[in-house]
């Protein structure tokens, strides 16, 4: 028996969580701001303050190549495995955490923070969730829900340590050591992301008839299927539903529900925890209810919530909306990776995720257009409108099939 038979499967687990939150850190961008924008103006001969669009543009640009960067990271992990991936991931992030300190221009920032700290995001987030999803065909969906949750546990940790070292030792020295940091971190991490063996089963289980016939697609064959595309537009509007409302949290509260700033900053701060949670609720849910109808629930749920803000005059019900909302966007980013592993299998994974996460990298910015663009009844209207397009389309949405010679394995699909 191979060492990889021998391993325990939650050793990937314990990897993933040493992976994740360092790239949930990138989320933390906001406490580099305006200690960046003083630096730079300093160096530029600007005041600070028309620093703040240019600079906010980098966290914008991070989400943008971390979504293309899960592709080729996806398709590489798929050729030579998930280690070495992961760990040029971690090196990227690092290096580009590192070069950022040294930066003199919004430019600089531009290309290693956002460019080479946002594709070695892409590179390091698709692997962990590729490895899950092969040693775990029994929990998909709660694996899925708990690794990505991991993203909100990096915000929550890395943001109150990476202010402290700002405090303590500057912002320049404070990225520095972060991103060696977080390297040293994704690395260790990356030793446990290791495939199970060919026909791997956890001790116990038996997959039913239809779960051992498994049909893999490559990445062409996954684009021309029809339910490809439902997918990847439900993933798209369904996020950016989600990221509309979350973007805009502390002044609708203000505006609508009468918040005082620190009163809405206080909710706004609730938000990860809501958001994580949801992510490993509605991944359980999918192990139990199946894939599409969990997507079903959750975005019905976003459409009918998004509509009450219309309504919300008090910060109770402004809460408990928002803290919906959160939780249910969370169920995007945790069930539509199982769900890639059902239609699609899980041979060439890494790189049909890739694509279909990419939908997420359009999402975010359509969300944030939509919360800037539109008076706010019609915004959320408009939120509303994406979520019910990404409920309609998962209603008959259904696994694909091709004509292949069928694969026994325990790379299942669980029930739909």
């Amino acid at each position: 028996m191979s060492e990889q038979k021998l391993m325990n499967r939650w050793l990937v687990v314990v990897g993933t969580l040493l992976i994740i939150p360092c790239i949930g850190a990138v989320y933390a961008w906001s406490i580099y701001r305006q200690p960046l924008a003083e630096i730079l103006a300093a160096y530029q001969g600007v005041s600070p303050d028309s620093l703040t669009i240019p600079l906010n543009f980098v966290f914008s640009l991070v989400i943008l190549f971390f979504a293309f960067g899960a592709i080729p990271g996806g398709l590489i992990q798929d050729k030579i495995g998930p280690k070495k991936v992961t760990i040029a991931g971690g090196a990227m992030l690092g290096l580009g955490l590192i070069l950022s300190s040294f930066a003199t221009s919004v430019m600089h920032l531009y290309i290693f923070y956002g460019v080479l700290g946002g594709i070695g995001i892409g590179f390091a987030y698709i692997t962990p969730l590729a490895t899950c999803n092969k040693w775990f065909p029994d929990k998909r969906g709660t694996i899925s829900g708990v690794a990505v949750a991991g993203m909100g546990l990096g915000t929550i940790v890395f943001s109150p340590i990476g202010q402290m070292l700002i405090e303590s030792i500057g912002p320049l020295i404070a990225m520095r050591v972060l991103g060696v940091a977080y390297f040293v971190l994704v690395a260790i991490g990356a030793q446990w992301m290791v495939l199970p063996p060919e026909g791997y089963r956890p001790k116990g289980w038996e997959p039913t008839g239809t779960q051992k016939n498994v049909i893999h697609f490559n990445q062409k064959e996954m684009v021309s299927t029809l339910a490809f595309y439902k997918i990847w537009i439900s993933f798209m509007v369904g996020t950016a539903s989600g990221l509309m409302m979350i973007g805009i949290a502390s002044p609708v509260g203000q505006q609508i529900a009468g918040l005082t700033v620190t009163e809405a900053a206080a909710i706004v701060g609730m938000l990860g925890l809501f958001n994580g949670g949801g992510r490993i609720f509605w991944g359980a849910a999918s192990d139990k209810l199946g894939r599409t109808r969990t997507i079903a629930i959750y975005s019905l749920i976003t459409a009918v919530v998004m509509l009450t803000f219309g309504f919300i005059n008090s910060s109770i019900t402004f809460a408990i909306a928002l803290f919906t909302i959160a939780a249910c966007f969370g169920g995007f980013m945790a069930v539509f990776p199982s769900l890639t592993a059902d239609f699609y299998g899980t041979r060439d994974y890494g790189g049909n995720y890739g694509i279909i996460y990419l939908a997420y990298g359009f999402g975010a910015p359509l969300g944030g257009w939509i919360g800037s663009a539109f008076p706010l009844n019609q915004a959320f209207n408009i939120a509303a409108f994406c979520a019910f397009i990404s409920f309609l389309l998962m209603l008959n949405t259904k696994r694909p099939e091709k004509k292949a010679v069928l694969t026994s394995t325990a790379d299942t699909v669980p029930k739909l």
